[in-house]
């Protein structure tokens, strides 16, 4: 299963992490995790084209296929990416709710 957790600080996201495997399917023709891993991916380009990264606002972590996010400085823009990212993982798990969890912390 793959396991999200968002964290926030009722106003902000300041955490993401995802971590973990669908299996859904063989390895490499698991939809699921092909899906989340270009959902995400596709974030992380767009935080790092933004700068965000350049500018120390945030980090981004891959460590044996986890993904960390840890947001350092509140940004608006920033704010719409990272959500972006949460409601298209929320999408994804109405699909495929055995496959994904999402939990949700306040800070």
């Amino acid at each position: 299963m793959i396991k999200v957790l968002i964290k926030n600080n009722n106003k902000y996201i300041t955490h993401i992490q995802i971590k973990g495997h669908a299996d859904f399917g063989e390895y490499g023709k698991d939809l699921v995790c092909a899906g989340v891993s270009a959902i995400v991916t596709g974030i992380c380009n767009t935080l790092a084209k933004k700068q965000f990264l350049e500018k120390k606002m945030c980090a981004i972590s891959f460590e044996n296929g986890n993904i960390k996010i840890d947001v350092y400085k509140e940004d608006e823009t920033m704010q719409v990416i990272l959500e972006t990212l949460v409601i298209s993982l929320e999408s994804f798990m109405e699909d495929y709710h055995q496959y994904i969890k999402i939990t949700y912390e306040e800070e």
